[in-house]
């Protein structure tokens, strides 16, 4: 990892090569829903749309779109017309069972698309040219239209207590670490307004706190994670690995409130695992 000294920004260097960053998505990064965590990730996502505003009668695209479970909430809440950025060929082929239309790439828009609403929820870091992603985004805003970044806190205080540990690290997926008041120089430069940088993330922050320090004592990265979000069966753990995630479980409700307090507390003072920061584009 190498470290900016103008902006400070946390990046990998050199980006690996495209073989080693499309393993790190297998065709079944999206896994399965399950009815027991279908729920909560339900509430999660209505929490997405409480971020973004008003919905219905506005045309949305959702960058890194997966499945395509945020654009069918839109639709649900009364988006008008939604699309979605999505590399994973499986991740496209999920969305269009839903009859949520995605592409590859942003390029692979059509020339005259545009948006009132951007959303990118922990994207941008997967990205190894994101000034090039930030232009593009700002370009395919409408007049007053809304850029939603929320994504991963170089500057908090899980990055700089857990170190290697630190459950939002995840390289190779994760290439870039800006500090928000980088992000919000860029985008500005970039031609829209800064509205707002939201600390608190219900969906991110308790558990990221959680999961850091589950890594510390632990000896597989991310391992309860995975064990909920990928659907991974305990048979796929060792000795060490499989002894955290039965700990984990064990002690949710208790490490779990701990988190919500620790990580309501981390937001206040800007400290928190991740942040979103919200710009919109000139009405004129």
């Amino acid at each position: 990892m190498s470290r900016c000294a103008t902006c400070a920004t946390v990046f990998v260097d050199p980006v690996p090569p495209a073989d080693v960053l499309n393993a790190a998505y297998p065709d079944d990064f999206y896994g399965r829903r399950r009815s027991d965590t279908e729920r909560i990730e339900e509430w999660f996502l209505s929490r997405r749309l409480r971020l973004c505003g008003p919905i219905a009668g506005r045309s949305v695209l959702d960058v890194g779109s997966g499945d395509g479970k945020f654009l069918r909430r839109a639709v649900a809440a009364g988006a008008i017309r939604v699309s979605g950025v999505e590399p994973s060929e499986n991740g496209r082929r999920l969305a269009a069972g839903a009859s949520i239309p995605s592409v590859a790439d942003v390029d692979d828009l059509e020339a005259d698309d545009r948006y009132d609403l951007v959303t990118l929820w922990q994207v941008f870091e997967h990205v190894p040219d994101p000034r090039r992603l930030g232009r593009a985004l700002v370009d395919r805003l409408s007049p007053g239209g809304r850029l939603l970044l929320s994504l991963p806190n170089v500057e908090s205080f899980e990055a700089e207590r857990f170190g290697a540990d630190w459950f939002h690290l995840d390289v190779p997926r994760h290439l870039v670490f800006p500090p928000s008041r980088t992000l919000r120089t860029v985008f500005e430069e970039l031609g829209v307004r800064h509205v707002e940088t939201v600390s608190f993330s219900a969906e991110y922050g308790p558990f990221g706190l959680m999961q850091s320090a589950l890594n510390r004592i632990g000896n597989r990265h991310n391992a309860l994670y995975h064990r909920l979000k990928r659907k991974q069966p305990l048979s796929a753990y060792d000795g060490r690995g499989k002894a955290e995630v039965v700990f984990g479980l064990a002690a949710l409700p208790v490490l779990g409130t701990a988190s919500v307090v620790g990580a309501a507390a981390l937001a206040r003072r800007g400290r928190a695992g991740t942040y979103t920061a919200i710009f919109q584009r000139p009405a004129a």
